[in-house]
């Protein structure tokens, strides 16, 4: 369930239950010999600087919303996943789905704000999908404000841009040998994500929603 993250929070996430002589020099090794890793990650290309928006406090007051895909068709006829992500907590969620029309949007949407409540603000790009009057009804009926961005004027930090890189190479990582069930693998890829210490906050995106360390996948018991 470690999820295949990288240097950083794959030491940060062993050392929160573990140590011994070396630990740094023995997961450096581990990650640059991992083939998965080696295979999906690809070198960084600069980007034009974004702007960021205020900050926010309440978890689930703003959230990022963003489509990635396609993948391989799985068994459940799944190819896309809507990606949400709560700017207080960084805290991430994730829809599997067939297809990118408005309507499934709008209800895998619908699925995520039933558990974590009804955002004030939902930040997206200006695709199709968002750009839909089957969104801009139901944001009406929320009472949700959309904020959306554009190449020319960028308004976000880029939250949801990460989390979809992070996201995407955890999925092709894990589905290399059975793309047909791709799909099975998004909660504890999920996880994984919420268990590890953001450098932004300094906690991981589990404490600051739920006030607690989670059991993970490291544990001794």
């Amino acid at each position: 369930m470690a999820g295949h993250m990288g240097y950083e929070k794959t030491l940060d996430r062993i050392m929160t239950r573990f140590y011994w002589p070396g630990i740094r020099g023995d997961v450096r090794r581990q990650c640059a010999s991992c083939l998965e890793c080696q295979l999906v990650n690809a070198p960084a290309i600069p980007r034009a600087p974004l702007c960021p928006l205020p900050l926010v406090e309440v978890p689930f007051e703003r959230i990022g919303m963003d489509l990635i895909g396609p993948f391989h068709r799985s068994a459940r006829r799944y190819r896309f996943v809507l990606v949400l992500v709560d700017y207080a907590t960084r805290y991430p969620e994730a829809v599997p789905l067939r297809n990118i029309s408005a309507k499934s949007v709008a209800q895998a949407l619908f699925q995520v704000i039933s558990r974590v409540g009804i955002p004030k603000e939902i930040l997206t790009d200006q695709g199709t999908s968002f750009m839909s009057r089957t969104l801009r009804e139901l944001y009406g009926l929320l009472s949700t404000k959309s904020i959306r961005t554009s190449v020319y004027h960028p308004q976000t930090d880029g939250l949801v841009e990460r989390m979809n890189k992070t996201l995407k190479s955890m999925i092709r990582k894990f589905i290399s040998d059975d793309e047909r069930n791709w799909d099975h693998w998004l909660d504890p890829l999920l996880f994984a994500v919420r268990e590890v210490p953001q450098a932004s906050t300094g906690f991981s995106p589990f404490e600051l929603l739920f006030g607690r360390t989670p059991r993970g996948g490291a544990g001794p018991d």
